[in-house]
């Protein structure tokens, strides 16, 4: 097995230590899921036929919507 090092505040450290959690396996469950969503996204990504300015402006009209959607109930129309 290889060994990963990471750099972590001080503060961050001290907080860990509190709890006397083994972290080196929990860290390597939370970076295999990691790795198996974006191998998901991958997949999903290198079927997909938008380009990024298709997703850019779909993105735009999302936004535009939600903001249209939280304005009118904001002002209860």
């Amino acid at each position: 097995m290889t060994e990963l090092k990471i750099k972590i505040p001080e503060d961050l450290k001290r907080k860990m230590e509190k709890f006397g959690v083994d972290w080196s396996p929990a860290i390597r469950r939370m970076i295999k899921r990691k790795i198996q969503n974006l191998t998901t996204i991958q997949g999903i990504i290198s079927k997909s036929k938008m380009t990024e300015e298709d997703a850019l402006e779909l993105g735009g009209k999302v936004s535009k919507s939600m903001a249209e959607r939280f304005r009118k109930h904001a002002t209860g129309d």
